[in-house]
C-alpha cells in the first residue's frame, strides 16, 4: 500500500505564536514583520474564521517566526490574484498549500519544500468516477490557474467542461449539491472534508494511482534570498527539534504519509 502525505523534510516543533519564545513585549514589537497573504480557506492547511487564522500552515509559519525572530500578520485572499500580491509589494509570503512548479519559480520564489502530497477527486453519491481517466465528458468543479487545473484539461482532452469556482470549499459545495460530477484538489484537503460531510451528503475521495507528487511551499517575492534563507533555516530547525511531527499529527492525525 503506497504511503501518502508523507513528511518531506522535517520531523518538528510544537506550534506555538511568533511571539511565544519568552520575549518581553517591546522585544516582540523590535522584530521584523512579514505580511503573509494566504488563501481564504485551504482547510486543514490555512483557515481564518472571524479574528482567528489556524491550520497546519499557520502553526508551521508561527514556529518558524519563533525560531528565526520575526513575527507575522496575515491576511485572507482569494485564490485570484495572490500570486500578484507579491509583485504588488502587499505580501512578503505566501501560504496557500501552494505546489512548487517550475513556471511558477520563474515568478517567485519558494522555501525548501515542507510537504508532498497529490491531486484527488471527491466525488458525489453512487458516482461512477473511479480515476482521472473518467473526467472525460465530465462537469469538473476546480480552481483556476492551479496545478488540478492542468490536470483536468490533460485528462480531459476536450471532452468536457472544467467549472471554474475561486475557492476549495465552493469546488466541494459545488459536488455536495450535484452541479457538478466531482472536485479536483489536494488530498488532504478533499479528505478533511469528506471527514467532515461525507456521511451527509454521501460524497468520497477518489484516488489515482498514476496522480504526480506535488511539493508544496511557501513562495516569497522572486530573488528575496534573505527572506527565503530564514524560511528554510526555521524549517532545518524544525527538523532538527522533532517539532514539524508534533504539528503534522496535531493537523493530519493517523491520515497515510
Amino acid at each position: 500500500m503506497r504511503r501518502h502525505f508523507f513528511l518531506l523534510l522535517l520531523p518538528l516543533l510544537g506550534a506555538c505564536g511568533a511571539g511565544d519564545n519568552g520575549q518581553t513585549a517591546s522585544q516582540a514589537s523590535a522584530l521584523p514583520e512579514y505580511r503573509v497573504f494566504t488563501e481564504q480557506s485551504y482547510p486543514p492547511f490555512i483557515m481564518h474564521g472571524g479574528s482567528e487564522t489556524s491550520g497546519f500552515e499557520y502553526d508551521l509559519l508561527n514556529a518558524i517566526a519563533a525560531k528565526q525572530g520575526f513575527t507575522l500578520n496575515y491576511t485572507p485572499h482569494l485564490w485570484a490574484g495572490l500570486f500578484d500580491t507579491l509583485d504588488a509589494g502587499k505580501s512578503d509570503i505566501l501560504s496557500a498549500g501552494i505546489t512548487i512548479t517550475e513556471a511558477r519559480k520563474e515568478k517567485m520564489s519558494f522555501s525548501e519544500p515542507y510537504f508532498e502530497t497529490e491531486s484527488a477527486l471527491l466525488v458525489g453519491k453512487d458516482s461512477q468516477i473511479k480515476s482521472f481517466a473518467d473526467m472525460m465528458g465530465k462537469k469538473i468543479a476546480v480552481k483556476e490557474g492551479t496545478s488540478q487545473d492542468q490536470t483536468v484539461k490533460q485528462y480531459q482532452k476536450g471532452v468536457g467542461e472544467p467549472v471554474y469556482v475561486a475557492t476549495t470549499w465552493f469546488t466541494i459545495r459545488e459536488t455536495m449539491a450535484g452541479n457538478t460530477d466531482a472536485a479536483l484538489g489536494d488530498w488532504g484537503v478533499m479528505r478533511y472534508y469528506t471527514k467532515q460531510h461525507g456521511k451527509e451528503y454521501g460524497i468520497s475521495v477518489v484516488r489515482d494511482p498514476k496522480a504526480e507528487k506535488e511539493l508544496l511551499g511557501f513562495a516569497v517575492k522572486k530573488d528575496n534570498t534573505q527572506l527565503q534563507s530564514k524560511l528554510n533555516r526555521g524549517l532545518a530547525q524544525l527538523k532538527a527539534d522533532g517539532s514539524y511531527d508534533k504539528i503534522y499529527q496535531k493537523w493530519f492525525g493517523d491520515a497515510e504519509k
